[in-house]
């Protein structure tokens, strides 16, 4: 029966003592009596008081830290191995120790079970034979018959712990070794007597450098050395070797001899990277595969037979053929694969189609990763599958929509075939959606400016009967097209995430009441009373975003108006809460129309949905204003609500905060007036820059019946040419002209022009309907903009402005 090893384990941290406790019993069962000490000077008591065969110390103690705590008990029991812990970042104090007198030290972050029985066995060993060496040494001359057996026991526990020493007397330079160190060179014992110099020979040219100054660095301060290097046997087969060494003194502590130990540590070293292989190959959720030289599979993890269902008995000793239902895998002696992974013994990866055990097919991406020994052959060939279905079958989707795609855009029209340019750049799928809508505004804005503007001023002739009906038929349905065009560009801007709102001063009551104007006409044709009642407390000036709240406000007024046949449309606006910088208003329209059916209010917010299915075709519209108006209420904080009674009205009303401003009090109800009798603008020279016949007609009567002196160019270029030969006080630029755009025409007059021609105010004229044109101008230096199609006063008061006529 195995005598129980005694140890001592002096650990202040009573989980990390747990810790080797455990791998004390994994290691050994019950073959071993542990003591714990938890500060030192209760370990050196416990010394004192029982005989023990290994000691385990960890440097950081309560009452004693560093290399001063191995010296301790190293001076109280300096005849019995020690084995030193350190910490991760404590490794150079431990490799101190070591030369101090210590058998072994062991970092915490990387002990395992293995390791620590590997440690404790070797020291004992390597103390033992060590001791023995030391001993015998001392007997040689008295006891060569005794020597000789301790010599035979010696060799057999070194080829039991492929340990070889060897003796160096320094001042005779003579030179000795044991045979299983000769086993280890590769070498014979009695075919040559190795020398301290031909010992060398055999260190690992890169290595020798190390070797030779940890021997010189131990001489010179008289202490152990252990260290690691490789050597290169003399069949050319490199090594790994762990040496360790002791300097025997003389009395005037001169070194006589040094005697050392020399063991091949290759197999424990492979042992270990295969270990550290395997744990990482039994976590990692791929497929990874262990095959020999030869290819055939000697071990597969879990995550192999979860994705393929087959087990290591299912596979092992074959080339994984299975999985490719008999054709050939990358590991089959027959692929290419194989044979450059034996030819140039670096990684590779390709894809391939594979078989489940249930019949599913799996497309794998494959990582085959050569490991090779100690002469750089391939000794084992590492096989990773990642699962690549799901990609495989995105990008087959992807090509068949890519098919798809180019087969209608071929067969699209105009806009269709913008967008199949812009295709071609996945990235910029939103700019494809947005350049398209531009396109389809400009071309549809383009001839309403003239339907809508030659309208508009047909209405100001004397017309009667038909005609006048026929005037009002065109007006009213340009008017709705433009409605239902707007309607779809700010839901595309609104669906895109594009609308911004803006937070700038304005005053209320004009806002309101210049709606009010605007939508009175409207009211008259269909003898309808428009009434306003607005709370006397909202403040002067208020900031938010009028545009939006005009386009919010418009919409509702706009509905009820079209949906009333007699009596009244009534806005009110009434404070709801306020604090000292906010206020929220309270706005709701009101009208004794057609009502909208109790089943339909749930739903009447929605995009493309009317209150009955015959209300488009009556009244026309897309479907989209009230979701339009929803969206722009919500997405500033806001609510909207609706209440109504079919065949006598509805009420619209909804909730807003705006912030105060406490600089603007003055109260002022009333819009801007201009009056036109007196001709501001008479006699002023403007260039328009337009390519449609109907709108050059359109701007040049409407500037003349302002008293303007007009001129048109075709083009950017004629424009050029015409600002070079004339002069004139402002010009109105189309956008989207040939020859050269708008923005490089502007571009040109005010960098390549002489002054003052350079400077000539420009407003753009353009039927590009988003938000971020007008920076577009700006940044190209134009003075103002105005979308098409254009309101007639709108464009009177930008010229007033740019020109600074204004006097008012």
């Amino acid at each position: 029966m195995e005598e129980k090893i005694n140890i001592l384990l002096i650990e202040d941290n009573l989980p990390d003592a747990r810790l080797i406790d455990i791998y004390l019993k994994e290691s050994y069962n019950d073959r071993f009596n542990l003591k714990t000490a938890g500060i030192l000077s209760e370990g050196l008591e416990l010394l004192k008081k029982n005989n023990f065969d290994i000691i385990i110390i960890d440097l950081s103690l309560p009452d004693s830290t560093g290399v001063d705590t191995f010296r301790s008990v190293f001076k109280a029991a300096s005849e019995k191995p020690i084995i030193v812990l350190t910490g991760l970042e404590d490794e150079s104090i431990g490799i101190t120790t070591v030369k101090l007198g210590a058998q072994d030290f062991l970092v915490k972050g990387k002990l395992n079970s293995k390791g620590l029985k590997q440690s404790i066995n070797y020291s004992i060993e390597r103390y033992k034979l060590l001791k023995e060496l030391s001993e015998n040494a001392k007997k040689l001359e008295e006891k060569s018959a005794d020597l000789l057996r301790e010599k035979q026991k010696l060799a057999e526990a070194q080829k039991l712990a492929h340990i070889g020493s060897w003796e160096w007397t320094v001042n005779g330079n003579g030179f000795t070794c044991s045979d299983e160190l000769y086993h280890i060179l590769g070498v014979e014992p009695g075919e040559l007597k190795i020398t301290y110099q031909e010992f060398f020979d055999f260190i690992y040219p890169d290595d020798k450098k190390h070797v030779i100054s940890s021997i010189q660095e131990s001489m010179k301060n008289l202490l152990p050395f252990d260290f690691f290097h490789r050597i290169t046997r003399r069949d050319g087969e490199v090594r790994d070797i762990h040496t360790r060494g002791e300097l025997l003194l003389d009395e005037n502590k001169k070194v006589l001899r040094v005697v050392g130990t020399e063991q091949d540590i290759t197999i424990q070293k492979k042992e270990a990277e295969l270990e550290q292989l395997a744990m990482v190959a039994i976590k990692s959720f791929n497929a990874v595969t262990i095959a020999n030289k030869d290819g055939k599979i000697e071990w597969v993890n879990e995550g192999f037979t979860r994705l393929f269902g087959y087990t290591l008995e299912d596979v092992k000793g074959t080339y994984g053929q299975i999985l490719r239902r008999g054709e050939p895998t990358g590991l089959s002696p027959e692929n290419d694969f194989y044979k450059v992974i034996l030819r140039d013994k670096k990684p590779l990866a390709y894809e391939s189609k594979n078989y489940s055990k249930e019949g599913n097919v799996y497309w794998v991406l494959t990582s085959l990763t050569p490991l090779l020994d100690d002469k750089g052959n391939v000794e084992k060939i590492i096989s990773i599958d990642s699962d690549i279905s799901k990609q495989k079958r995105a990008e087959k989707e992807l090509m068949l929509a890519n098919t798809i795609a180019e087969q209608s855009l071929f067969s699209g029209n105009r806009a269709i075939r913008e967008l199949n340019k812009a295709k071609k750049q996945l990235e910029e799928s939103l700019k494809v959606k947005e350049q398209f809508l531009a396109n389809m505004s400009h071309e549809i804005r383009t001839p309403m400016n003239a339907i809508i503007g030659f309208t508009h001023l047909l209405s100001k002739s004397e017309f009667t009967g038909d005609d006048k009906q026929y005037l009002n038929a065109i007006q009213t349905s340009g008017e709705n097209l433009l409605v239902i065009i707007n309607d779809i560009l700010d839901f595309s801007k609104l669906e895109s995430g594009k609308v911004t709102f803006e937070n700038i001063r304005f005053k209320l009551p004009e806002l309101v009441l210049t709606l009010i104007e605007m939508m009175h006409p409207k009211a008259i044709e269909k003898n309808i009373n428009l009434e306003l009642e607005i709370d006397e407390d909202i403040p002067q000036t208020l900031v938010g975003d009028p545009t939006r709240l005009n386009q919010i406000l418009i919409n509702l007024v706009g509905n009820a108006i079209k949906f009333t046949n007699k009596g009244e449309v009534k806005i009110t606006v009434s404070v709801v809460n306020e604090t000292e910088n906010k206020i929220g208003l309270k706005f709701g329209v009101k009208d004794t129309g057609i009502g909208i059916p109790e089943e339909s209010l749930n739903k009447i917010f929605e995009s493309f949905t009317q209150a009955a299915n015959d209300t488009s075709r009556k009244y026309g519209g897309t479907g989209l204003g009230l979701s339009i108006t929803r969206q722009l209420i919500e997405l500033q904080g806001g609510t909207i609500w609706v209440s109504s009674t079919l065949n006598k009205g509805s009420l619209f009303e909804f909730k807003l905060n705006f912030w105060k401003d406490l600089r603007h009090n003055n109260l002022n109800h009333s819009a801007p007036k201009y009056n036109l009798d007196q001709f501001p603008l008479k006699g002023v020279k403007v260039l328009v820059v337009e390519d449609n016949t109907f709108n050059q007609i359109l701007a040049s009567k409407i500037l003349e019946n302002w008293q303007c002196v007009v001129e048109i160019a075709e083009n950017g270029k004629i424009a050029i040419e015409k600002v070079k030969k004339n002069n004139f006080d402002i010009i109105l630029m189309d956008i989207q002209l040939p020859e050269m755009d708008g923005y490089e025409t502007t571009n040109f007059i005010r960098n390549k022009i002489a002054p003052p021609k350079s400077k000539v105010p420009i407003i753009a004229m353009t039927a590009h309907a988003f938000s971020n044109e007008a920076d577009k101008c700006f940044k190209a230096k134009m003075n103002d903009y105005i979308s098409k199609p254009f309101d007639e006063n709108k464009l009177f008061n930008k010229i007033l402005a740019v020109l600074q006529l204004n006097k008012t």
